[in-house]
């Protein structure tokens, strides 16, 4: 009788659309079948899948243009490498005296608003060389340590870069400015992503999108005077590198290997790709192939967008390194499902006896590409 009465109340508080839509409901048969249909899964016609999209071209090998522009490139950093800071400035466009970064410090980067990615945000797989980034077995092979410095026994400690804010206050990256020397700026949202390991000299690119890329992705698109003068990863890296060399009280000069891992820039991969087939050779896993610092093809790669950042890191802080250069190049595939080029870089210091060879040389290449390239 309670419950009888209860129903007549609930069904008196409805309206009169809701009630007739109740009586409706129940009273529909035809209704209620299709109802059972749908829950079930069943009872329609199966139709035609979506087509996939179009297959993206496969990357072809570099035109003409690409390779002479890449090489030129290419042959005046591994001269700038070499050679001593006075007579690298003036190489710079526009002319300066010394080649060196005016960037060196923390303070540097927060001035620019770059900060660190929240740590509690990150996805613990980013800290996987195997599975994410296919690079475990690579590091390996060349024997030196293949975990994060987050887990027990890693030595290669993760940072995440980014140029924007994460004050909770201003959370929209669209809507974030900052001001240096008078004038304002806009965050771009850039993010550099890499390893150190200052115990065993090692540094990892995993993913690089500069500020002048991600400037396009913002809303509305930042504009060129509105990019920060920190931007390249040679700076950001270099603070990284040097930060953590002085917390661990070790040298900046222990470097021996860059790595640029699961490279997808299309310029860098069709220059890889004529390279490799210049050679008879094709992308493979590790080991990959070798490319001797004299041959042509390693300079055409060395002037590709991935690598420049990393002679330029060698170039710029002379005053640390001396002239420490990229002696050889090691390519291959990474472990990955898209199985991407990556790249070892191999770092050594002149010899003695090559220093006065490189003096000689330095000069006549100065001469030969001062009308091609500039720094």
């Amino acid at each position: 009788m309670r419950f009888n009465l209860l129903f007549s109340l609930a069904l008196l508080s409805l309206t009169a659309g809701d009630t007739l839509c109740l009586l409706n409901c129940t009273q529909d048969i035809s209704l209620i079948t299709n109802l059972t249909k749908l829950e079930h899964g069943n009872g329609f016609d199966n139709a035609a899948p979506p087509p996939p999209p179009p297959r993206p071209p496969p990357i072809q090998p570099a035109d003409d243009s690409l390779w002479k522009r890449c090489s030129d490139k290419g042959c005046m950093l591994a001269w700038a490498m070499r050679a001593d800071d006075q007579n690298v400035g003036p190489s710079y466009n526009p002319t300066r005296n010394t080649a060196r970064s005016p960037y060196h410090s923390i303070n540097d980067l927060q001035q620019w608003l770059w900060n660190p990615f929240p740590k509690t945000r990150i996805n613990p797989a980013m800290h996987d060389f195997y599975n994410t980034w296919g690079i475990g077995y690579a590091l390996v092979g060349l024997g030196i340590n293949a975990v994060s410095f987050e887990y027990d026994g890693g030595k290669n400690e993760l940072f995440f870069i980014d140029h924007q804010s994460f004050d909770s206050a201003i959370p929209d990256v669209n809507k974030q400015w900052y001001e240096v020397e008078g004038k304002k700026y806009r965050a771009t949202g850039a993010s550099y992503t890499f390893t150190l390991s200052w115990e065993e000299g090692v540094i990892m690119s995993l993913n690089r999108i500069s500020p002048k890329y991600a400037a396009k992705d913002r809303t509305p698109p930042v504009s060129d005077d509105e990019i920060p003068k920190l931007n390249q990863f040679s700076d950001v890296a270099w603070i990284g590198w040097d930060t953590v060399c002085r917390r661990e009280g070790t040298d900046v000069k222990k470097l021996r290997y860059f790595l640029s891992v699961g490279i997808n820039n299309e310029d860098t991969k069709a220059v890889i790709l004529r390279a490799l087939s210049a050679k008879g050779w094709q992308l493979s896993g590790w080991p990959g192939h070798t490319f001797e610092k004299h041959w042509m093809e390693t300079r055409a790669i060395l002037g590709t967008p991935n690598l420049q950042g990393f002679a330029y890191f060698l170039i710029q802080h002379k005053y640390r390194l001396g002239n420490m250069f990229i002696d050889k190049l090691q390519i291959f595939h990474g472990d990955t499902l898209h199985k991407n080029p990556c790249i070892v870089m191999h770092l050594s210091q002149p010899t003695a006896g090559a220093e006065v060879e490189r003096r000689y040389e330095g000069k006549n290449v100065l001469r030969v590409h001062k009308v091609r390239s500039k720094l």
